[in-house]
């Protein structure tokens, strides 16, 4: 197994240091920035965990929710060193209006808390205070994402639909956000921290889903350096259907799936604007593919092989959005 240790190390100097993002006027912003509570209600104690990273990630709210706008992609680098991959690639997501993520304001311990093992293998269980996604550390065929070369140097790697998320904790947030501040919140509503309490304190007393109670801040849970690396499962309520937490946002895919790319390594990614360019090795060769997202959503490719194809989002039908998500495979 690597050394998270050594990663979160790394992950914190790229942080300082970040690359360039995805421009974030590519998507739509729907009604990101406003309140759906009266203008003259204060914002929730939540809300002040996003703000080191807006304007990318907004929030409103209502008397129930924390609701999150976004677009899923981090202003650190990705995609390098993944091993295991299946050719997608980091594309914004638009998690804005009903698409948008809801964080719970008041959370109400679970009757009977599910754990993560073998559940909610599909889609997000957290997420990150910089508007990325955090799903559960297997996959959706139950191995262990970070232990088979899936994962690139900050925690996190592509599903089907081209959305970007983390498999395990992204502890390099801290540095942004300070200890004293969540990393993230599950999606019952709890947040989770680092490794330490705000004080720099080891956590004591820690359930098996990695959360406690204190005085300062009530429940919430630890992120961990070894497995479950995040939670260990849903210390408040939530709603499994379908093997994910719903409701929750959709990722909508551009183009179709593609099968692994068996042997190859991601060397490089750089993003300038709208125009990215993701590195690879395989087979002793250095290989590029090339993409620029247009304003209007759609994304042309530009294959090693010469070819280039231009891909348009479906549009959505009005209304919710239907609970599944692509599978991350």
């Amino acid at each position: 197994m690597r050394e998270v240790g050594k990663l979160a190390a790394f992950c914190i100097l790229l942080t300082l240091c970040p690359a360039r993002a995805h421009d974030p006027s590519s998507f739509a912003t729907g009604s990101a920035g406003t309140k759906e509570a009266p203008s003259s209600s204060a914002a929730p104690a939540q809300a002040s965990a996003f703000a080191p990273f807006a304007p990318g990630v907004k929030v409103r709210w209502d008397e129930q929710f924390l609701f999150v706008e976004c677009h899923g992609l981090p202003a650190h680098n990705m995609m390098i060193g993944i091993t295991a991959w299946q050719q997608q690639v980091p594309l914004p997501q638009d998690y804005t209006g009903a698409n948008a993520w809801r964080i719970p304001l008041a959370p109400v311990p679970a009757a009977t808390p599910i754990p993560l093992e073998n559940h909610f293998l599909r889609g997000a269980i957290a997420l990150a205070v910089n508007g990325v996604p955090i799903f559960n550390p297997q996959n959706n065929r139950g191995e262990l994402s970070y232990e088979i070369g899936e994962l690139d140097q900050w925690g996190g790697h592509c599903g089907r639909a081209d959305d970007y998320h983390y498999h395990i904790a992204p502890l390099h947030l801290q540095e942004v956000v300070s200890r004293d501040k969540p990393i993230a919140y599950a999606l019952d509503g709890y947040p989770i921290y680092g490794l330490t309490e705000p004080d720099g304190s080891t956590p004591a007393d820690l359930d098996t889903f990695g959360g406690h109670s204190t005085e300062a801040l009530g429940y919430h849970y630890h992120a961990s350096e070894k497995y479950p690396y995040v939670i260990g499962g849903f210390h408040g309520e939530v709603t499994e259907r379908e093997g994910q937490v719903d409701p929750q946002p959709r990722a909508r895919p551009v183009r179709p799936a593609l099968p692994p790319l068996r042997g190859a390594r991601i060397t490089g990614f750089m993003t300038y604007g709208n125009r990215s360019e993701l590195t690879y090795k395989e087979g002793g060769t250095t290989r590029e593919i090339v993409y620029t997202v247009n304003p209007d959503s759609s994304v042309v490719f530009s294959f090693p092989d010469g070819r280039k194809e231009t891909f348009h989002r479906r549009e959505e039908p009005e209304g919710p959005p239907p609970p599944r998500r692509p599978r991350d495979e």
